[in-house]
């Protein structure tokens, strides 16, 4: 099924939610990409294996799945999102529109980017904005 389609009944519910997740392998940095298929991400979910001396994940995004480029805001500043294990935190859908692919990177405050020490799916709940 197309993560872009749905129901009459799901088209009717602006709730309607697709999970997809992004891996960072062990000993990895960087998440895979991910296709997010005409959707904005709402919230990211952490895993408890999740290693606390990365406290932020910087987005970078691509159009081709390939090149990568940081996310960056109006402000001029790095689009972050705060990264505990075990914890859900909302971003803005707003932020995502019209982006193609996303890669999370999990780094300490500075930006400095962080092993892990297991492998971390980050469940990232999007809907159709």
């Amino acid at each position: 099924m197309r993560d872009n389609f749905r129901s009459t009944f799901e088209a009717a519910d602006d709730q309607y939610v697709r999970i997809k997740t992004a891996t960072i392998v062990k000993d990895g940095t960087r998440s895979d990409a991910v296709a997010l298929n005409g959707l904005s991400p709402v919230r990211m979910m952490y895993p408890a294996g999740w290693k606390s001396t990365s406290p932020i994940v910087h987005v970078k995004v691509s159009e081709d799945g390939t090149t990568f480029y940081p996310l960056w805001t109006a402000a001029n500043t790095a689009y972050t999102i705060p990264a505990v294990k075990s914890r859900a935190y909302q971003v803005s859908p707003d932020a995502f529109r019209g982006v193609t692919y996303i890669r999370l990177v999990g780094t300490q405050a500075r930006g400095t980017a962080v092993t892990q020490g297991t492998i971390c799916p980050i469940s990232v709940v999007c809907r159709l904005i």
